[in-house]
């Protein structure tokens, strides 16, 4: 039993700061993805990606009718 506890602190010794806890994350990277899910949506439009915009209403729809229900 002592032995297994020596492994998993071992373990946690080795592992990065990145590894605890999920990884840390870089303020200016955060930034950077905000930026961009940004414009992905900017560029979902019916004319432009059709099944997506229908696949996200549809999503929505649903959503809303769940909630009324509720």
């Amino acid at each position: 039993m002592a032995e297994n506890g020596k492994n998993c602190d071992q373990r946690r010794i080795a592992m990065s700061k990145d590894q605890h806890n999920g990884s840390l994350t870089d303020p200016s990277s955060v930034h950077e993805k905000k930026r961009r899910d940004r414009e992905e949506r900017q560029n979902i439009v019916l004319w432009r990606q059709p099944l997506i915009t229908l696949q996200y209403f549809s999503l929505e729809t649903l959503v809303v009718l769940k909630e009324w229900t509720s």
